[in-house]
């Protein structure tokens, strides 16, 4: 009687279990079938628009990785950070993104910017892809672009070398200003061509492009392969937006390429500061033409990126993707601007605009002291935004100092303009460091390879000091604006 007992009770059992699986499976199927399609992800960039580029977007796997909100940047582009994600993380997302029908357009080489950052951009209809790993810091950042072109220099091509002569040197102008303070470096490359980075004020546009034409054979136009702006101050694009309401101006050069960052829309507001990268893709960069008629293109930089010009190539370590707004110091807008780490015949230039506490708090996160061992190094700010714990940090092995803007004088005299409190900042870095050069007598060039003692300064153009400084430290209309 137990044994039928038992056996009965089994059968009670299985048959139970085996009917729950039954309804489990009826049920979870018929919820999956009443989920959309295409369902929207808010943590993935279909949350922020319908268009179908982005709805292709596949979601980035993670096993502990935390999406922020998509960031809006200028209505055309969009950020995510992924905290928490790992290299085999990114990788393993790459090669989804290729199995779902994107092309992989570049990425910034075997060394990764010398192992601290990762970088791919992949293209698909009219959808630009970015991704970007911070290694040291487990940060994946994801940015969406609808009709924003890559730029070819992204890709190394043997034709950037056509020109090429073997006694041709890189030469790298810091540029004597027509107004008392700017930022104006040009970059004459072995093929002749030229790479700029800000330009000076709008009243340096005409002297900007005389000089350009006194580095250029007779009866030929300046060349310049890609034109970088750090940021949105007047005295670092002032001079490229006089140019381009100018038609004589414009017609003095060819231009390829403008490279730039847009602030998010928040950003812009947070810092009481108009965007007006809009009007430098809208309606600038195409007023300009390269040497085969067709017009400019306007290119987005993004972390770790690495762009080739002739022989040498630009990385760029920092943009203002990776502010997040609580890390800006007192609402500077100096904060947005982009650093380029150039590397030249095996040197390394670092040039950062205008960068405050922000920029430099977020790189020492991200890189070791290691990646800031340079032979060149342009003083942040016109040599205003300089900090010991940085100096300390980085720059302890920097061999050349320089100082752009004439205002810089004012820190080797205290007297010509007591609002500047970084001369005992300064001095420390200077200590540091095996020379340093600071703007004032003209413009300032260094051949490379360069060798530290080397550089040369050339004349001050009559129209610069008009028989000399003294005029222009007493001249107030002259004077920068606060904030710049």
């Amino acid at each position: 009687m137990k044994k039928v007992l038992l056996i009965a009770l089994i059968m009670a059992v299985s048959i139970a279990g085996l009917t729950g699986a039954i309804f489990f499976l009826f049920f979870k199927n018929r919820g999956q079938a009443e989920e959309p399609e295409n369902k929207v992800d808010p943590a993935m960039f279909s949350a922020m628009t319908e268009r179908k580029e982005f709805q292709d977007i596949p979601k980035m796997v993670t096993a502990n990785g935390s999406f922020s909100k998509p960031e809006d940047y200028g209505g055309n582009d969009w950020v995510i950070r992924v905290s928490g994600s790992t290299t085999e993380e990114y990788m393993n997302y790459l090669e989804l993104l290729e199995n779902s029908g994107f092309t992989k357009f570049c990425d910034n080489g075997d060394d990764a910017m010398e192992g601290y950052v990762y970088s791919s951009t992949f293209t698909k209809d009219e959808l630009t892809y970015t991704l970007s790993h911070v290694i040291r810091q487990n940060l994946t950042y994801l940015v969406a672009g609808l009709k924003e072109k890559p730029s070819p220099h992204l890709n190394y091509q043997e034709s950037y070398m056509d020109g090429v002569r073997e006694d041709a040197k890189t030469e790298l102008h810091m540029v004597q200003l027509y107004h008392i303070n700017g930022n104006s470096f040009i970059i004459k490359l072995r093929n002749g061509h030229f790479i700029i980075e800000d330009g000076g004020n709008t009243e340096d546009a005409p002297y900007l492009l005389d000089y350009l034409e006194s580095l250029t054979p007779a009866g030929e136009k300046p060349f310049i392969e890609g034109w970088f702006i750090s940021h949105a101050h007047n005295d670092h694009v002032g001079c490229l937006t006089a140019m381009s309401e100018d038609q004589s101006f414009i017609d003095r050069i060819y231009l390829d390429g403008v490279y730039f960052v847009e602030p998010a829309t928040a950003t812009s507001e947070y810092l009481h500061m108009d965007s007006m990268w809009g009007y430098v893709t809208a309606r600038l960069a195409p007023l300009f033409h390269d040497a085969n008629g067709a017009p400019a293109r306007s290119y987005r930089m993004h972390l770790g990126q690495r762009y080739y010009f002739c022989d040498i190539t630009i990385d760029v370590p920092l943009t203002l993707e990776q502010l997040p707004l609580a890390a800006y110091y007192d609402t500077d807008f100096n904060d947005t601007s982009t650093w380029l780490m150039h590397h030249i015949e095996g040197q390394k230039f670092l040039h950062g605009g205008d960068s405050h506490h922000a920029g430099m708090r977020t790189v020492m996160e991200m890189y070791d002291p290691s990646y800031f061992e340079m032979d060149v190094y342009a003083v942040f700010h016109h040599g205003i935004n300089v900090w010991d714990y940085f100096t300390d940090y980085a720059l302890t092995k920097v061999k050349t100092l320089l100082y752009p803007g004439f205002r810089t004088a004012s820190i080797w005299n205290p007297d010509t303009d007591p609002i500047l409190g970084a001369r005992e900042r300064n001095q420390h870095l200077q200590e540091l460091a095996e020379e340093y050069v600071s703007f004032g007598d003209g413009t300032v060039v260094l051949t490379f390879p360069y060798k530290v003692g080397t550089y040369e300064v050339r004349p001050a153009f009559d129209w610069r000091y008009n028989g000399g400084s003294q005029d222009y430290k007493e001249d107030s209309s002259a004077k920068p604006k606060e904030g710049e």
